[in-house]
C-alpha cells in the first residue's frame, strides 16, 4: 500500500446547449495499463477501445497508471474531472437580464488504467464506460478523444459521480436596476 498519490485534474465548462451526462476526454487525460517489460523501453499503455452502440474506435491513453517518485514512493494516478456546468438567463423566455451564473459542478472520478483493463477490468465489465468522442473520422488516430460516461460510472460506484448544486439550487439571485431580482432556471 502507498500514502501517495498523483492527481491529474481537468476542468470542462459547459453551457446548458452541451451539457450532457458524460465528458470527452483527451489521450493525454486517461491512464493506461502500464505495461513496462524492460527498462529501456519505459512504461508503454496497452491501446484501449472505446466502444458505444453506434461506433468504435481505438483509444491510446498516455498517462502510467502510477509513478514511481524520486524517493522510491509509488504513486498510483487518480483522474478527476470537474464540471462547472454553467445556466445562460438569456435563454430564459421574458427574462431581461443575461449573464451565466453557475448553475451546478458534477466532481467526477475516473478510474486509472490498472482498473480499467487488470483488475477488476472495468472496461470489459461495464460497456460504454468510455466511447467514441466528438472527433472529424481524418484526426490523428493516436489523438482521438473519447466520453467518459457518468451513467456507466456511477453504476461502478456512485461516488465516481457527484454533482454539486449550486447554492441557488436553481435559484438565481441576480442584481437589477430596481434592486434584487430572483428568476427561476428551467428545470435541469
Amino acid at each position: 500500500m502507498t500514502d501517495a498519490a498523483w492527481l491529474m485534474l481537468d476542468i470542462k465548462s459547459v453551457g446548458p446547449r452541451d451539457d450532457a451526462n458524460h465528458t470527452v476526454m483527451s489521450h493525454n487525460q486517461v491512464s493506461g495499463n502500464g505495461v513496462w517489460k524492460n527498462k529501456a523501453d519505459g512504461v508503454k499503455n496497452r491501446v484501449m477501445k472505446a466502444k458505444g452502440p453506434m461506433a468504435s474506435h481505438l483509444f491510446h491513453c498516455t498517462l502510467p497508471p502510477l509513478y514511481v517518485l524520486s524517493d522510491g514512493t509509488i504513486a498510483p494516478t487518480i483522474l478527476m474531472a470537474i464540471k462547472p456546468v454553467y445556466a445562460m438567463l438569456g435563454l430564459i423566455k421574458g427574462a431581461e437580464l443575461v449573464g451565466q451564473p453557475l448553475s451546478r459542478i458534477d466532481v467526477i472520478t475516473i478510474p486509472n488504467g490498472l482498473l480499467l483493463e487488470v483488475k477488476p477490468k472495468y472496461l470489459a465489465q461495464h460497456p460504454g464506460l468510455l466511447y467514441p468522442g466528438k472527433d472529424k473520422k481524418d484526426k490523428d488516430p493516436m489523438k482521438v478523444r473519447a466520453r467518459v460516461s457518468f451513467d456507466v460510472l456511477s453504476r461502478i460506484a456512485k461516488w465516481r459521480v457527484v454533482r454539486l448544486q449550486a447554492c441557488i439550487d436553481s435559484i438565481v439571485t441576480v442584481a437589477h436596476q430596481k434592486g434584487q431580482q430572483t428568476i427561476p432556471l428551467p428545470p435541469a
